[in-house]
C-alpha cells in the first residue's frame, strides 16, 4: 500500500515536472523565434504536378537516368526527388509552426492553461515538437523518407481530436476570457493547424501515391511512362484534387447526413442538387467534405425539426420503431434508411417534382452549384424556419450552442435553429459525424466558426442569410485555387 502510494505521488510529481520543463524549454523559444518559411500552393502543387518542374527540385544527372526495359524497372528518379523535397520542407518547417502554437498557448490565462483539455492539447503539440526535432534533419533517400513519413502519419493520427478537446476546454473556461480573446486565439490555432496538416499530409500522400504506382508497375498493372514524365497522376496531387467535381462530393455527404437524420428522427428530406452539376475545379477534397457535411447537417436537421414544430410531419423524433442504426460516410445512396430519402441530381430547374415535400412532409434541401469566372459558388437552401434574431449575431461565436445535456429529456428549445443547437447528434452518432474530418465537434459550438475558417483559408468565404419563419440560404464561395496559386500562402 505504501509503495503504491509512493509510486502514485512519484508519477504525479513527474508529470508536474514535465509540464514545467515543457513550459520553459529554450528549444521551443528558439524555434518559435524563427521566421515561417511559407510555401505557395503553386509550389505545393508543382512539387507533385505531372510533367511540371520546380525550382526547389534538383534535376537528376545523366548518370542517374533509367533504362525502360520492363514494367518492373525503377521509375524516374525525379518522382523520388519530388517526395524528398516535400519531406525536407516539412522537416524544417513543422517544428517552427508547432513551437509558435506552443508559445501562443503559453500566453493563455493560467486558469485556462491548466484546464485538463487544453493542457492535453498543449502536451500533444509539445510531444509532436519533441518528436520532430529528434528526427534526423537529413532526408537523403527512400529509407529516410519512409521513416519520416511514418513519423508524420503517427503525429497526424494523434492530433485527430484536437478540435473537440479545444471545444470542450473553452466551453469550461469561457467565463475566464473575453469572447474576443478566445476568438483571436482559436482563429490563429485553427489556421495554423490547417497549414500544418496540409504540409504533413501532402508529404504523406505524395509518398503513398508514388509507392502505390511503383507496386502497380512491378505487378505489370501499369506501363512505365516516358523518361522525364512523372508517375504521379494529373488529377490528384497529394491531398489536392485538380478535377474535383462538387456534385459528386455533395451527393456523398448528403447521403451520409440523411442517414444520420434517419437514425435520430426516422425520416429526412430529399437533397436536390441542381445548377451547373458538371462543374470541376481544383481543391482539397477533405476540406470541402468537412464544410459540406457541416452545412448539410444543419440544413437537413433544421428542416425536420421545423416540420415537426409546424405540423408538416407528425413522425416521432426517435423514429417509427424507436431503433437506431450505425451509419458511415461511405453509405453512398441512403440505402437502408428509415425514410427512403434520396439525393437527386436535377439538371433541369423547371422540374418542380423534385421540389415538392416528400412522403413525410419535408420539403427538400436544395443545393445549387454555379461556376463563375474566378470562383465556385454553392448555395444550400433549406426550409427549416430560419434563425431567431436573438441567436443570429452569436452563430459564429466559438462555443455558442444551446444543446441540451444527454440526460435532459425535456422539450425545451424544440424547434430552435440547428445553427446553435445540435441535440439530435448524440453519443456514437456524434462521433460518426466527423469521422476522418477532424474529430467529433457536433454540439460543441465550433461547427460554423470552423466551417467559415476552412472556406476562407484559400481565399473563399461563407455567408448565411436567414429568413426567420421560413428558412436559410448559405452561400459558400470557393476560389478557383489553380488560378490564384502564386499568392496563396500555406
Amino acid at each position: 500500500m505504501v509503495v503504491a502510494r509512493r509510486e502514485f505521488f512519484s508519477q504525479s510529481e513527474q508529470r508536474e515536472l514535465d509540464d514545467v520543463v515543457s513550459f520553459y524549454d529554450d528549444k521551443v523559444t528558439q524555434y518559435a523565434s524563427q521566421e515561417l518559411q511559407t510555401v505557395t500552393l503553386k509550389t505545393l502543387l508543382g512539387l507533385g504536378r505531372s510533367g511540371s518542374s520546380s525550382p526547389e527540385i534538383s534535376t537528376p544527372t545523366s548518370g542517374m537516368q533509367q533504362k525502360q526495359t520492363s514494367s518492373s524497372t525503377v521509375p524516374p528518379i525525379r518522382d523520388l526527388e519530388i517526395n524528398l523535397d516535400v519531406a525536407r520542407y516539412a522537416r524544417k518547417e513543422l517544428p517552427v509552426r508547432l513551437a509558435r502554437l506552443l508559445k501562443a498557448t503559453q500566453k493563455l490565462p493560467f486558469i485556462v492553461g491548466t484546464n485538463p483539455y487544453i493542457k492535453q492539447v498543449y502536451k500533444l503539440y509539445y510531444d509532436s515538437f519533441q518528436t520532430l526535432t529528434a528526427t534526423p534533419q537529413e532526408i537523403r533517400n527512400k529509407e529516410d523518407l519512409d521513416r519520416f513519413a511514418g513519423v508524420l502519419q503517427t503525429l497526424v493520427a494523434s492530433h485527430a481530436d484536437v478540435i473537440p478537446m479545444l471545444s470542450q476546454g473553452f466551453q469550461e473556461c469561457k467565463k475566464y476570457m473575453r469572447k474576443e480573446d478566445i476568438k483571436e486565439y482559436l482563429d490563429g490555432v485553427i489556421r495554423a493547424r490547417i497549414g500544418i496538416r496540409l504540409i504533413a499530409e501532402q508529404a504523406i500522400s505524395l509518398r503513398e501515391q508514388r509507392d502505390n504506382i511503383i507496386e502497380e508497375l512491378q505487378e505489370g498493372k501499369q506501363e512505365l511512362p516516358p523518361q522525364g514524365v512523372s508517375l504521379l497522376p494529373r488529377d490528384v496531387v497529394g491531398v489536392v484534387h485538380t478535377e474535383l467535381k462538387p456534385a459528386d462530393l455533395i451527393k456523398t455527404c448528403a447521403s451520409f447526413v440523411q442517414e444520420l437524420c434517419d437514425v435520430n428522427y426516422g425520416s429526412s428530406p430529399e437533397v436536390v442538387i441542381n445548377g451547373q452539376t458538371d462543374t470541376t475545379f481544383t481543391y482539397v477534397p477533405v476540406h470541402l467534405e468537412y464544410i459540406l457535411c457541416e452545412l448539410l447537417k444543419n440544413a437537413v436537421r433544421a428542416t425536420v425539426e421545423f416540420s415537426q414544430k409546424i405540423g408538416r410531419s407528425a413522425l416521432d423524433p426517435h423514429g417509427r420503431d424507436g431503433t437506431k442504426k450505425q451509419v458511415s460516410l461511405a453509405g453512398g445512396g441512403g440505402s437502408g434508411s428509415g425514410s427512403g430519402a434520396g439525393v437527386i441530381v436535377n439538371q433541369d430547374d423547371d422540374q418542380d417534382l423534385t421540389k415538392r415535400p416528400n412522403e413525410f412532409g419535408h420539403p427538400p434541401v436544395e443545393v445549387t452549384i454555379a461556376q463563375g469566372e474566378h470562383e465556385i459558388t454553392i448555395r444550400i437552401r433549406d426550409h427549416g424556419g430560419g434563425i431567431s434574431r436573438e441567436h443570429f449575431d452569436a452563430i459564429f461565436d466559438y462555443s455558442f450552442t444551446t444543446v441540451k445535456n444527454e440526460e435532459d429529456e425535456s422539450d425545451a428549445g424544440a424547434g430552435d435553429s440547428p445553427y446553435g443547437v445540435d441535440s439530435i447528434f448524440k453519443g456514437v452518432n456524434r462521433l460518426a459525424m466527423q469521422a476522418g474530418l477532424g474529430g467529433p465537434i457536433a454540439g460543441l459550438g465550433f461547427g460554423l466558426p470552423l466551417t467559415r475558417i476552412y472556406a476562407q483559408y484559400f481565399g473563399g468565404d461563407m455567408q448565411l442569410v436567414s429568413l426567420q419563419g421560413y428558412g436559410c440560404d448559405v452561400f459558400l464561395k470557393l476560389k478557383q485555387i489553380d488560378e490564384t496559386l502564386d499568392h496563396l500562402q500555406i
